[in-house]
């Protein structure tokens, strides 16, 4: 697992690279930068694995780093000097795995080292399941067919927290349930109730991940109806049940 590691105080980014915790769970620190712009760049160049950061730094900070670099896969770990509140609070929004105060223990970076691996191989498993779609970036071609996907598509971003399917579209697109079927799988490979699935399961997990909501509760945002059937897509995209993901993280 590649590591990067983004800290203005020298002493203690070079303490972090020479860390035995590193090889100990399989990682590696690949590189490391003195401020957020720095890093920023680098997770661009190098796209690590994990990302340990500083908040308070030169140029950019550690969270808008974060923020500005979440169209790439990685985990990322905070090790701050402030214990503050709305710090932690924008750390959970955009993903954050861990939260840690200076000075380091290092029995919690540990702990938050191996749930930081364990998150990011569960995302990267999800990934490799979707026959390489990405549902997020479907490009948009220029013709009749792919419009009206793109219209299935953006319906369902809007509403899948909701009890939808392909039928609610009939009317709205001029087309029968059977044609729409067609065409969004002939523009995306996988079919409109595999496409809502996969899209309820992406924000369940980022439920789990920054929430302390009930495995119930997530079910019911994400538009399913019970916990049960819940349960069983997740296992089906994810590989494990969302209890035994919930207790990984």
């Amino acid at each position: 697992m590649k590591v990067l590691i983004v800290e203005d105080e020298e002493i203690i980014r070079k303490k972090l690279e020479i860390l035995p915790s590193f090889s100990k769970y399989g990682m590696e620190v690949l590189e490391s930068a003195k401020n957020g712009l720095e890093g920023l760049e680098k997770i661009k160049r190098f796209n690590p694995e994990l990302v340990i950061t500083d908040i308070s730094m030169p140029l950019m900070d550690g969270l808008t780093m974060i923020k500005e670099s979440l169209d790439y896969e990685y985990s990322a770990i905070i090790v701050s000097g402030y214990n503050d509140f709305d710090y932690a609070k924008k750390a959970i929004k955009y993903g954050v795995t861990d939260y840690l105060l200076k000075p380091i223990d290092i029995e919690e970076l540990n702990k938050s080292l191996i749930t930081a691996k364990n998150i990011y191989e569960m995302r990267k498993s999800f990934i490799n399941q979707e026959d390489n779609i990405d549902i997020l970036k479907i490009e948009k071609n220029e013709n009749k067919k792919s419009d009206i996907a793109l219209e299935m598509i953006a319906y369902i971003e809007k509403n899948y927290g909701e009890k939808i399917s392909i039928s609610d579209l009939e009317k709205k697109l001029n087309y029968s349930e059977s044609m729409l079927n067609k065409k969004f799988k002939e523009y995306t490979s996988i079919t409109f109730n595999d496409y809502l699935n996969r899209v309820r399961i992406k924000e369940a997990i980022k439920l789990l991940e920054n929430t302390e909501l009930m495995i119930i509760d997530i079910a019911f945002l994400c538009g399913f109806s019970n916990q049960k059937y819940f349960s069983k897509v997740f296992k089906k995209f994810v590989g494990i049940s969302p209890g035994k993901y919930n207790k990984n993280i």
